[in-house]
């Protein structure tokens, strides 16, 4: 299948922040600009789905399913890229469907994708063959999609991130390139292909965890990092999706500063983290040139509002 991006947005640019905050500590920040893809399909999801997408189409299979929660942006977004395909997709919910549906739901059925809730207890059994083969006497021969795209086709899809910011046509050599992590995929992607040194933001709570997961994939896949790589795994907020009022109303001064719309649970906290730690002036050398990846999920401030 030809997964090239008859819809996605192809001139993804490379915008520099002004802040008298960088001016005053020497440091050059710039955003990789992935939020603006797709109106939907946004950040690092595209990248992600596009050789699970292919792979299905290579295999016969004419239907997707995945797994995410209420909010999920990985099941927006392959709802929107199954209907552009012409693929079915299933997405198989954590918890029971809500009533009415969140508006990220709400897209992914308008969009055709069959919606299936199930049981928090059940769904810590998604990765286990019992369950798959439950699903699979229940719907018929589907392609599987990790929550998240967390696979090896996803990776291999986020390792085509660093030729976006290694273009010989751009004009910043950066010292750093920084994103949020959920799964760890697009860092595990970019460290096969990047020539930057790399900083990962956990966002979930658990020390040392989302550094484990990178290990282990990079061993499971037999893969091996082209670049130094380093996790923070302290700028969480206190865990997955929380937030404070601080973190709210850098949100919207951010916004109002510098006209880039920021969400609370991944690309929020890493720009927060960013600008905190940029601010105590002992984390970053002086003249650093760094680079932060927009992950995309905007839809996600529906759940905020």
């Amino acid at each position: 299948m030809d997964t090239t991006d008859t819809f996605i947005q192809a001139d993804i640019p490379v915008q520099p922040v002004e802040d008298p905050l960088l001016e005053e500590s020497g440091i050059r920040l710039s955003v990789l600009r992935l939020d603006l893809l797709h109106p939907v399909i946004s950040g690092n999801k595209w990248f992600k789905l596009k050789h699970n997408l292919a792979a299905a189409r290579r295999q016969g299979k004419n239907t997707i399913l995945s797994f995410g929660g209420p909010w999920s942006n990985h099941l927006h977004a392959l709802s929107v890229a199954g209907k552009n395909l012409g693929f079915k997709t299933i997405g198989v919910v954590r918890g029971t469907l809500p009533e009415p549906l969140t508006a990220c739901l709400a897209d992914a059925r308008d969009a055709g994708m069959e919606l299936v809730g199930v049981s928090r207890a059940d769904y810590r059994e998604k990765t286990t063959s019992a369950f798959i083969t439950r699903l699979r006497e229940r719907y018929g021969d589907f392609y599987l999609v990790p929550e998240g795209g967390a696979n090896l086709e996803g990776v291999q899809g986020c390792a085509e991130i660093p030729a976006l910011y290694q273009d010989n046509s751009r004009q910043e050599n950066f010292d750093l390139v920084c994103m949020a992590c959920g799964t760890g995929t697009m860092l595990t992607g970019l460290s096969l292909t990047s020539q930057v040194p790399l900083l990962g933001v956990q966002v979930l709570k658990g020390e040392g965890y989302l550094a484990r997961e990178v290990e282990s994939a990079l061993n499971r896949y037999q893969l091996k990092a082209s670049c130094p790589w380093h996790i923070v795994d302290d700028w969480h907020l206190g865990g997955y999706a929380k937030v404070s009022p601080e973190l709210m109303v850098f949100l919207t001064e951010y916004e109002q500063r510098h006209g880039i719309i920021l969400e609370p649970v991944y690309s929020g906290k890493l720009m927060y983290g960013l600008f905190t730690a940029i601010k105590k002036r002992d984390f970053f050398p002086q003249n650093s040139s760094i680079l932060v990846i927009h992950g995309g999920g905007l839809q996600g401030l529906r759940g905020y509002i």
